[in-house]
């Protein structure tokens, strides 16, 4: 029941106005949504707030957020379907009933999507539950920004459902555009290339969930040229630092292979290279190698010599081995090295286009805060090893090298897949608090 009640005071005419108290479902459904939007809030947050919000409003099963990426549309915010379907479900230019509200600035509606001529179902879904269907484009500065779409069990929406549901799309639209989605593009752009404090948001696939803020940091190898002590070592001092770095790989990998079986993760690609630390041959090479050279110039040396070796003999198993050779000598040398000068800082954003067992083994060292990979990633090896690391992870960000330098401030949103180049100091301070760490001691700049 609504609590209208009157005004304290009358007006001139002696008619009492009415105010609008809290008891009506659909009306207080949208006040609350409307003072939402007004707070300033980070995009991670509008993505989730509001779907719910506005399926409240609906009385709907199911609300959806599309947002613009290139030509397409990407699910990035929604309720009522698997969260696996955010950065999934994408919808190239005009396609399905999204697309054609997008691609006419219009509401679409059906009684039965699924019937429809133009509907494009996804699997994932099971759009079929919920056949009741409405969209709307969020209007932006040159088209469309995105898409609204909200479908339930049962009950056609009414015209006024599409008036009100166009009418809260406006009130979406500036949080989007203050977003700044851009291209995930390879190639490069005519922007110039940031400064470190423009604001963009990289869109790209989530491959592990979480939100972790970080300083982004490509992931370098260690040089190949030894340092003076290292080549000025004693021959008993070598042997004793490759036994410890041997030791330190083999903790890991063994580490990292009982996680494996325990959560049912295929890493049977751990078996190889923890067959090649086993091998005598790998130790007493690099260590006939590094007389008067150091540990770092001999183990380059033994994954040249792999390499040579692989590419005459032409035979898949040993070519794969030498990659995972090389893998293995790279992560040697940056434990080896590490003390005097790690490879990537602590807790920062490791930025790469994939992964490797070198990634995997340095990962026990540095600790990265989050993973940013601008290629694809597949099932098998890179997806385990993402798995393994357990860390916020977004790929198929592309534009990340377009606009974001090593030193910049981003955060990493793997549960939308998306990320966040030097977000606003109310961003970094909610993720922040996501960790449980003060205000100002992730590394990252505090404004």
């Amino acid at each position: 029941m609504s609590t209208d009640a009157p005004s304290d005071s009358l007006s001139a005419s002696g008619v009492t106005p009415t105010i609008h108290g809290r008891g009506v479902e659909r009306l207080d459904a949208v006040v609350d949504l409307v003072h939402a939007l007004a707070r300033p809030r980070p995009l991670t947050d509008l993505l989730d707030e509001v779907p719910r919000r506005v399926a409240a409003v609906f009385r709907s099963d199911v609300c959806s957020l599309y947002l613009r990426e290139g030509d397409g549309l990407v699910m990035r915010g929604n309720v009522g379907f698997t969260t696996s379907a955010l950065g999934e479900v994408r919808l190239g230019p005009g396609e399905g009933l999204v697309g054609m509200a997008v691609e006419c600035l219009r509401p679409v509606s059906a009684d039965i999507a699924p019937d429809h001529a133009r509907f494009r179902p996804f699997s994932m879904l099971g759009e079929e539950r919920f056949p009741a269907f409405l969209a709307i484009p969020v209007p932006g500065p040159h088209g469309a920004a995105g898409a609204l779409v909200v479908q339930r069990r049962q009950g056609a929406y009414s015209a006024s459902d599409v008036e009100l549901l166009m009418a809260l799309g406006g009130a979406i639209a500036p949080l989007l555009e203050r977003a700044r989605i851009v291209a995930s593009s390879p190639t490069p752009t005519n922007h110039p290339r940031p400064t470190g404090t423009r604001r963009v948001t990289i869109p790209g696939r989530s491959l592990f969930a979480g939100r972790a803020l970080g300083i982004l940091s490509a992931v370098g190898r260690p040089s190949p040229r030894a340092s003076t002590a290292d080549a000025k070592a004693s021959a008993r001092d070598q042997a004793k630092a490759l036994e410890r770095a041997l030791h330190s790989c083999e903790a890991t990998l063994d580490s990292h292979a009982r996680a494996a079986e325990r959560r049912g993760i295929d890493a049977s690609f751990l078996t190889l290279t923890r067959t090649i630390l086993d091998d005598a041959r790998l130790s007493e090479r690099t260590l006939e190698l590094a007389k008067g050279r150091g540990l770092g110039h001999a183990l380059a040396q033994v994954a040249r010599e792999a390499t040579r070796a692989a590419r005459i003999t032409d035979v898949p198993m040993i070519t794969e081995r030498a990659m995972e050779m090389s893998e293995l000598c790279d992560a040697l040398r940056a434990i080896l090295s590490h003390e005097e000068a790690p490879a990537v800082p602590k807790g920062a954003v490791w930025v790469g286009e994939t992964l490797t067992v070198f990634e995997l083994l340095l990962a026990a060292r540095s600790h990265p805060a989050a993973l940013v990979l601008s290629g694809p990633v597949g099932p098998g090896k890179v997806r385990a090893i993402v798995e393994l690391i357990g860390v916020p992870t977004v790929c198929e960000a592309a534009g990340i090298y377009n606009w974001a330098s090593d030193g910049d401030v981003a955060l990493v949103d793997g549960d939308h897949g998306l990320v966040r180049v030097n977000p606003s100091r109310r961003e970094r301070d909610e993720a922040r608090v996501e960790r449980g760490v003060p205000t100002g001691d992730d590394g990252s700049p505090a404004g």
